[in-house]
């Protein structure tokens, strides 16, 4: 493949897709859905090893032990020179020249010219610590594993078992039946890191095998080291986020309804007998706001459903973002955008029931008003004049009303028209990840 991530994704969705940053979240997301996916045989074949070839690793504390005494194996508080960095709970370990004696201990208490210690721990035996000695902090080589697919942990070619953190002390002791040995080593994970025992030293090595969870970003053309059947999965899985956003966008963009001008006022005649006129009509929006999933009668009376019957349209989208996003379930993400595309055809079908009801009401209202000047036989010219502009202004409304209704009709039908292909691209694409996603997972037993 030669082209980018974001003009392969643009192929699929008809239309360049500018939000890099999105892209390169929505890439990245869809990699570590394939990871998590891929069937045992693909995840080896793309893994790889990272090693530990030294256990431990050693800081100068900043304290020495005191004087030239030697100290017995049995004491437990150890004289020092004062200062230094040491905090309790530290392991420690001495050292004389290039030498670091085998010994750990862990530092109890503090104290201005000593140190309270336990002794002989991780394993290893008490022995004479020598004065004049350094004192240096023993810190553990690990491996972090928050954004890494662990497959195998070995130590010096011995598979090693997973052990609980709570059993650290008793993989170190010779006497726990759950003591590790360099042929039954073991490992835990502690805060997301890697420990192996027994401490890998001198010639040994650990070994962590898997797949470390890439960036994929929107300009790049491969993701190097995952397989090339998961590629596919990752364009498509994209490409389907994208889809869903445009029609949360479409459907945003959409007016609240009809907004219009008061309808006018019949005139006051003073000086005629004319028959009391009806009330004029009024139009009423159908509103967007109030969702529905009964549609029976909406056309009819033109209602979509209120808010105490039916949950609130605006809530479908985070709906559906988490069938999507969180469930990954393609049945009820298909189900809930058909409702959508429902929700807004009867919508468009309850509006021009509107205009269709005050239109009727409008003509039989023009027709009441007529007889009632021709059979006023009005003697004053003020009182007809009054009725004539009243006859006007409600004819201005009627065609204000019908031009703004025209004007919505179209956007709603723009935006209908671009909302069902992004469900029938939805729908296909969907189809598409999920044979991707057979691919990865390989034949099910």
């Amino acid at each position: 493949m030669t082209q980018t991530f974001a003009t392969r994704i643009q192929d699929l969705v008809g239309t360049a897709v500018t939000d890099n940053n999105a892209l390169t979240e929505w890439l990245t997301e869809e990699a570590v859905n394939a990871i998590d996916i891929m069937n045992p045989e693909m995840l080896v074949s793309a893994s790889s090893t990272h090693r530990i070839k030294a256990g431990e690793l050693f800081n100068d504390s900043g304290r020495n032990v005191s004087g030239s005494t030697n100290h017995s194996a049995t004491l437990t508080t150890l004289p020092t020179t004062s200062g230094g960095n040491l905090k309790v709970g530290d392991i420690i370990a001495s050292k004389s020249g290039s030498t670091t004696y085998p010994e750990r201990m862990k530092v109890l208490a503090i104290n201005t010219n000593d140190i309270e210690i336990e002794r002989a721990v991780n394993g290893t035996t008490a022995d004479i610590v020598a004065g004049g000695r350094d004192i240096m902090k023993v810190l553990e080589h690990s491996f972090n594993t928050r954004k890494f697919k662990l497959l195998e942990v070995n130590r010096d070619g011995y598979s090693a078992k997973l052990i609980p953190s709570g059993l650290v002390q008793q993989s170190n002791d010779s006497n726990s039946i759950h003591f590790a040995t360099k042929r039954s080593p073991a490992y835990f994970i502690k805060s997301g890191n890697i420990y192996i025992r027994p401490l890998v030293n001198g010639y040994e090595q650990g070994e962590i095998i898997g797949l470390t969870y890439p960036i994929v970003k929107y300009n790049m053309v491969s993701t190097t080291d995952l397989p090339i059947q998961a590629e596919d999965f990752i364009v498509i899985g994209a490409a389907r986020k994208y889809l869903i956003r445009s029609m949360y966008e479409e459907f945003a963009q959409l007016p609240a309804g009809i907004t219009t001008t008061s309808a006018p006022s019949a005139p006051s005649l003073s000086s005629n007998q004319v028959a009391a006129l009806g009330t004029a009509p009024v139009y009423t929006a159908p509103t967007i706001g109030g969702a529905t999933e009964e549609l029976t009668g909406a056309i009819t009376d033109g209602t979509i459903g209120t808010d105490a019957d039916f949950q609130d349209v605006s809530d479908w989208w985070e709906v559906l973002g988490h069938m999507i996003e969180d469930e990954e379930d393609n049945e009820l993400a298909s189900a809930q955008i058909q409702k959508i595309s429902t929700y807004l055809n009867a919508y468009a079908q309850a509006m021009q029931n509107k205009i269709n009801i005050f239109n009727d009401a409008n003509v039989e209202y023009q027709a009441e008003l007529q007889r009632a000047i021709e059979n006023a036989r009005l003697s004053s010219q003020d009182d007809a004049q009054a009725l004539q502009k009243y006859q006007g202004q409600l004819q201005s409304y009627s065609n204000d009303l019908n031009n703004k209704n025209q004007i919505f009709s179209s956007a709603l039908q723009r935006a209908t028209t671009k909302y069902n292909w992004f469900i029938a691209q939805y729908d296909k694409l969907t189809l598409m990840y999920n044979e991707k996603a057979q691919i990865l997972r390989g034949v099910q037993a």
